[in-house]
């Protein structure tokens, strides 16, 4: 038992105080020794709470019932998993997908516990400690009154031999109980320390060796598990101020340590070249942080975003969202202003009003009417320039496209002013003139489009070029 002591401490850093606690309080000289009959466990999430009581009380085998208190919504749920996990009952098509026994209440399963299954089991706990672990435990608070305290006390009502874990990331005092009950005993997992965090991250290093080129004379480039260190020091650096999430850190980890050693593969920065590699990092680092953590794309999609790129030549004039940065409204209020400024006025009804969403179709199929150059040809709108607009027309585009209300805490003037200042919008009226403004927007179709598309707005579909 002690060789497995000490692989949960390697697999678990910082967890050596509460996997000494366990080992204190659940083995005992002998099986049969008394245990406290609550424990209730609680801390921040990923902590590791969940990973470390399963592997620790794993090795108790059919005597030890995992719960999840979310799947098992119900008395009866709830009832009935704990008897088939701690008479090894698998629930299948032999057995027409029925549990070992019916367990409607509380009474019914304090019974069962009591006198056991006939056939299966003459009772639970009579000569080993067994086990029940209620992961996500705050759920049962969404259950009847009788259930919580029942758990607390399940020993005591049972006369038998049974521990009972709660895990929650919720502290005990919450768990407002009517009559009150008893104080279970307390184990607390608090928030990983950068060192800490830094040894759990490590552990996912796997060696890395890049084949040099046999015919050149290179030799084999082998990133060893210092090179790997140094790169999570800067991914922890970076997003430990809004995420301390280890599973998240784990993701971001090893999404970008492929972007990160891609230099190396290219001949472009040596090994030791930290500041080099962290340069041409920065930018998907940042990128990663906007896009992967808030979740506006998936993995696979930001990688083939990143491939897509790395395919493009060197001089493309793509602006994406790493080099013009915007706020999500102040993106919509400079596609407003693109709007305003190659549409032409009559069509905006059209296009904007929430009572027209439905755009008629020409009778006969005649085509629509526009100007027409001197060789018989439609004028695109986007080769006659931007137009001059009000500025109240700009905000009826904008408060239209945006669909939604518009949060108390943004304040579109000095949206507009910062817009005015970037030199994405001209001002077309004199600075003395504080009525009637006018404006003109600045940006081509490339940058708009590539803004667009980051707010998820079909622009092509809002243009007159285009319809």
């Amino acid at each position: 038992m002690d060789e497995q002591i000490t692989e949960l401490k390697r697999q678990f850093p910082g967890r050596s105080q509460q996997i000494d606690f366990f080992r204190n309080i659940y083995l005992g000289s002998s099986l049969k020794d008394a245990r406290p009959q609550s424990l209730f466990i609680y801390g921040p999430p990923s902590t590791g709470k969940t990973s470390l009581t399963y592997d620790f009380f794993n090795v108790f085998g059919n005597r030890t019932a995992f719960i999840n208190c979310v799947e098992c919504y119900t008395p009866r749920l709830l009832f009935e998993r704990v008897m088939n996990q701690w008479t090894g009952w698998s629930v299948g098509e032999d057995n027409n997908y029925s549990s070992v026994c019916r367990v409607n209440h509380l009474q019914q399963f304090v019974h069962c516990i009591q006198e056991g299954v006939p056939g299966i089991t003459d009772g639970i706990g009579k000569s080993e400690s067994y086990y029940l672990i209620l992961d996500r435990a705050e759920r049962l608070r969404n259950m009847p009154s009788n259930i919580l305290p029942a758990f607390l006390r399940l020993s005591e009502l049972t006369g038998r031999n049974v521990a009972v874990i709660f895990i929650s990331n919720v502290v005990f005092e919450n768990f407002n109980m009517k009559g009150g009950s008893i104080q279970p005993l307390l184990l607390r997992f608090p928030e990983y320390t950068k060192e800490e965090s830094l040894q759990i991250l490590q552990l996912d290093y796997r060696p890395y060796i890049l084949a040099g080129d046999e015919d050149e004379g290179e030799e084999d480039i082998v990133l060893d598990e210092e090179f790997y260190k140094t790169f999570l020091e800067i991914i922890y650096s970076i997003f430990c101020l809004n995420c301390k999430d280890i599973s998240e850190l784990r993701y971001f980890a090893a999404l970008l340590y492929p972007v990160y050693i891609r230099p190396i593969e290219d001949g472009l920065a040596g090994v030791s070249e930290k500041s080099k590699l962290f340069k041409y990092a920065n930018k998907y680092i940042l990128d990663a942080s906007d896009k992967l953590y808030l979740r506006e794309i998936s993995s696979s999609e930001w990688s083939r975003e990143i491939m897509d790129e790395e395919e493009k030549p060197v001089n493309s004039k793509n602006i994406g969202r790493s080099e013009l940065e915007l706020p999500y409204y102040t993106k919509f209020l400079l596609i407003a202003s693109y709007l305003a400024s190659y549409n032409p006025h009559k069509f905006d009804i059209r296009y904007f009003s929430r009572t027209n969403e439905e755009r008629r179709k020409k009778k006969g199929g005649a085509t629509r009417k526009g100007r027409i150059d001197k060789l018989g040809g439609m004028v695109r709108q986007q080769l006659l320039g931007p137009k001059v607009f009000p500025v109240e027309r700009m905000l009826a585009i904008f408060y239209s496209i945006i669909g939604d209300k518009l949060e108390d805490t943004v304040n579109i003037q000095i949206q507009i002013t910062s817009l005015t200042r970037l030199r994405l919008l001209s001002r077309a009226t004199a600075m003395d003139k504080l009525d009637d403004l006018k404006y003109k927007c600045n940006v081509n179709f490339d940058v708009i489009k590539s803004i667009a598309k980051s707010v998820r707005f079909e622009i092509e579909h809002y243009l007159y070029d285009f319809n």
